[in-house]
């Protein structure tokens, strides 16, 4: 997943600081891509385009996901980018220092060439998921989920629509000889996304983020529930051999070469494993049956203004201009990845999950937004779900434990 940080950017030659432009005919753009991933390169040549069609210059840094650490710094002191690359799950820290510009009035902007407004091209569930404080923060070109993974040519049109058939399903691949599930067990935010796929899908948006603020969210039937399933599969000896010691990607890697049937994992799972498929690989995948709602996970990747940069309107065009339909055909076509616009295919190995995204009737965002507090999040919960995932502890100790954990957790925050 794309991790956008902070960036402080030297003195460049031409007098400029920190990427701060130096006219109206220019707009700063640092990039958490690679200059030469598929991302980078697309928007490389958007960029260029966007110079040639409207005259302004777009000054563009590729720092990678380790370059941007001090970005927030720089942009408070007035001297960060103009745009700059962001996600669901990271926005909100941007926007909690004023730093993420509301982006509404882009959506009544056209697209050039098109006939149409973005708001046309971008659904509400995109839009939603870029959303934060009221506003549209972020324009997405990629939309990001979760689902489980398996390979159709083996298990032609799985897709079980209830727990219980799901378990029918692990049951008799272990029954024949096979591990049903791979596990990287090493990555706690893999790990969690059992429980919080089990608990958000059944119950909506706000019913894992509520356990990290309200100590009483955790008496919530639905919240053992969901803690009785990962209890489940801890008990049932359906993942691999030791595999909360499994250090990534070992295990998505062994699924890909066909070792294991089921991975929960991101869209990006196959692209990752796409060199390890093993020959006739078909890539598909299906809902973690939940019940309930059956809540879809919508994330996004896409581009933020700087609140603080000196050529915001300008970069408003740029978001306009980029999500043009012939580079939203690259983010499926070059990167392998949902484009934020439906009506662009993605890739076939991703045309469940498009599909999923498009006919859902409830949304939630990655994880539920929970992530956004880091303390409580890589502090408190993740080691508590790692407990749970590996059998150390019980659903009953799970949510005893994690509603005492919350208590503390918030009387230590005041």
């Amino acid at each position: 997943m794309l991790t956008v940080g902070a960036l402080a950017l030297s003195v460049g030659a031409c007098g400029k600081k920190n990427g701060s432009a130096a006219s109206d005919e220019e707009i700063v753009y640092t990039s958490s891509w690679g200059a030469d991933e598929p991302q980078g390169k697309l928007i490389r040549s958007i960029a260029d385009d966007f110079t040639k069609a409207t005259g302004t210059e777009v000054d563009l840094k590729f720092v990678g996901r380790k370059g941007t650490d001090t970005l927030p710094t720089e942009m408070n002191a007035g001297q960060g980018p103009d745009l700059f690359d962001t996600s669901t799950d990271s926005v909100g820290a941007f926007v909690a220092q004023k730093l993420a510009a509301p982006l509404d009035d882009v959506l009544d902007m056209e697209v050039p060439g098109e006939g149409k407004k973005v708001r046309d091209v971008l659904p509400e569930s995109v839009r939603k998921a870029s959303t934060d404080d009221g506003h549209v923060r972020f324009m997405a070109h990629t939309v990001i989920s979760t689902a489980v993974w398996y390979d159709a040519s083996k298990h032609a049109g799985l897709a079980p629509r209830t727990w219980d058939e799901f378990i029918d399903y692990l049951d008799k691949a272990k029954k024949d000889g096979r591990t049903p599930l791979g596990q990287d067990g090493t990555v706690n935010f893999y790990n969690a996304y059992w429980f919080y796929s089990a608990l958000v899908r059944s119950e909506g948006a706000g019913s894992l983020s509520a356990l990290g603020k309200d100590p009483a969210a955790w008496d919530r039937p639905a919240v053992l529930a969901a803690a009785r399933k990962v209890e489940q599969l801890a008990d049932g000896g359906y993942f691999q051999k030791d595999f909360m010691a499994t250090k990534y990607p070992a295990a998505q890697d062994a699924w890909a070469q066909g070792k294991y049937d089921l991975n929960l994992n991101g869209t990006w799972l196959a692209a990752e494993t796409g060199a390890k498929l093993a020959e006739g690989t078909e890539v598909a995948s299906f809902q973690l049956p939940a019940g309930g709602k059956n809540s879809v996970e919508v994330g996004t990747l896409g581009w933020g203004v700087n609140a603080k940069g000196h050529n915001i309107e300008a970069a408003k065009k740029f978001l306009a201009f980029a999500l043009q339909k012939k580079y939203e055909a690259k983010i499926s076509d070059t990167a392998h990845n949902i484009p934020a616009r439906p009506d662009v295919p993605a890739p076939g190995y991703l045309a469940g999950v498009q599909k999923d995204v498009a006919e859902a009737k409830y949304t939630h965002r990655t994880y539920d937004d929970m992530a956004a507090d880091k303390n409580w999040w890589n502090n408190v919960f993740l080691p508590l779900d790692d407990e749970l995932l590996s059998g150390k502890i019980d659903a009953a100790t799970f949510v005893k434990t994690g509603k005492k954990k919350a208590a503390d957790y918030l009387a230590s925050k005041g």
